[in-house]
């Protein structure tokens, strides 16, 4: 306690007396370095210890019942979160926000049925997490989960669906991919007579969500989203 406020008094004097000193231009000290040392000494924000942007599969078991999902996270060098999540403890696709603090982080998974908060925490490799959950209505109830980094290849890019050609295409910085559409139902869809399947079901010709294709080795996610952005994601450790 005594260093943090020694600290604190020195970093006093410096802002006091900086009108009077002068630095080099890359040695000033800026009001985000000030706020972010006084948080550390407020045991406040801490920076991330590890990088959540990646594909993660968790798992819960309420009552004896499995129930899995896959969270799909951005993270900003300041811990901030971003993404999407399909769970089926959270029936339809969920955007995700939250915000990573040393080993920690909470997130927010929302759907149109419903919130989820989740607190977890991190394995010091970054390979591994753990927690609970609770549903925003019923915050008495929480519910253990873990889950793991999967090993992915991600690809981004635009899509264009054209269903009196019955044609889908997909833009991205490599080039163009093009689909033939056949087939297609509210769980299914068979595209160049590959079958991709959805857990959650829509009407036939909206894309929009969470496909899989288990057909092959390695599994391959894509996820339509409603502002025409698609993403690849090829999952390499199951």
């Amino acid at each position: 306690m005594k260093k943090k406020m020694s600290l604190f008094v020195m970093l006093l004097f410096v802002l006091i007396m900086r009108p009077c000193i002068s630095f080099a231009e890359e040695d000033k000290v800026g009001l985000n370095d000030v706020i972010e040392i006084l948080q550390v000494l407020a045991g406040g924000h801490q920076a991330p210890a590890f990088n959540a942007t990646g594909t993660w599969a968790v798992q819960s078991s309420p009552e004896g019942v499995t129930r899995t999902g896959e969270v799909f996270l951005d993270m900003t060098p300041e811990g901030m979160l971003t993404g999407y999540a399909e769970l089926t403890s959270l029936p339809g696709l969920s955007s995700v926000t939250g915000q990573v603090q040393g080993l920690s982080f909470e997130l927010e998974m929302e759907s149109k049925y419903g919130a989820i908060v989740a607190h977890g925490v991190a394995s010091s490799d970054g390979q591994n997490i753990n927690g609970n959950f609770y549903f925003k209505e019923n915050v008495d109830i929480k519910i253990v989960w873990d889950g793991y980094r999967q090993t992915t290849s991600t690809t981004n890019g635009t899509y264009d669906y054209d269903p009196q050609e019955g044609n889908l295409v997909f833009n991205y910085s490599g080039g163009t991919l093009k689909y033939s559409v056949a087939e297609f139902t509210k769980t299914t869809v068979k595209l160049n007579n590959q079958i991709w399947e959805r857990n959650i079901p829509c009407e036939v010709g909206n894309f929009i969500g969470v496909w899989r294709n288990n057909a092959a080795s390695t599994e391959t996610v894509m996820t339509f989203k409603e502002n025409g952005q698609l993403s690849i994601i090829q999952i390499i450790n199951k």
